[in-house]
């Protein structure tokens, strides 16, 4: 008889397998988001009334942390991204940048700097879907 007292090799195959069936529920378990609340935010962006297209729309926290940006399509309309693969901004108070990438737009329209370097504009947003259009206007307008 080989088998030892109280020993069954069929009891420790049955306990390994046991254990790597539960190897997944842990890695879930420990997989849940944490960190800062984000909610979703998208809008419009126009100047006198059009569409601007190409242009950068900046969430940055008032607090400091990490921007959400996003670039108009053609029909002006933007969706925030926080991080890589991760939809919206950060809940709170924001100012808003919005401008132009020189190397990529040519010949932009002029936007006001209290719009971009010089941002007046504020947004708070709070959890859920949040939707900001902008309609910026040029001095002489």
């Amino acid at each position: 008889m080989n088998e030892l007292a109280g020993y069954h090799p069929q009891a420790e195959k049955y306990k390994v397998v046991g254990a790597l069936c539960l190897v997944p529920f842990l890695l879930v378990a420990g997989c849940g988001r944490s960190g800062p609340e984000v909610a979703p935010v998208s809008g419009r962006v126009t100047l006198d009334g059009q569409p601007l297209e190409m242009v950068d729309v900046v969430f940055q926290p008032k607090n400091g942390d990490s921007p959400s940006t996003s670039r108009t399509g053609p029909d002006g309309r933007y969706e925030l991204l926080y991080k890589r693969g991760i939809v919206g901004a950060r809940t709170g108070e924001h100012v808003v940048h919005i401008g132009f990438t020189s190397n990529i737009v040519k010949n932009p329209p002029n936007i006001p700097a209290r719009y971009n370097t010089n941002s007046d504009l504020l947004v708070e947003v709070k959890p859920g879907a949040n939707e900001y259009n902008f309609d910026l206007k040029n001095a002489g307008k």
